[in-house]
């Protein structure tokens, strides 16, 4: 297992929807499944993070569909 960066881990949510949910639903087990090993400090992080906000954005910036960016 690979120690996760913030770019990998901003990437695959990115690209694979299922991996993005997996975080929302159970972080540890996405991660471990994905291959990284989660350092406490991370999944506190993932704890707290705004999952719908994100995934608003993420709709929003759509380069085919997306009104904002």
């Amino acid at each position: 297992m690979e120690k996760i960066t913030f770019a990998a881990l901003v990437e695959k949510a990115l690209k694979q929807p299922a991996f993005f949910d997996g975080l929302k639903s159970n972080p540890v087990k996405a991660l471990k499944d994905a291959g990284f090993k989660p350092t406490p400090e991370v999944l506190v992080a993932l704890k707290n993070i705004d999952y719908d906000a994100i995934k608003n954005l993420a709709i929003a910036c759509d380069p085919v569909t997306g009104p904002l960016c």
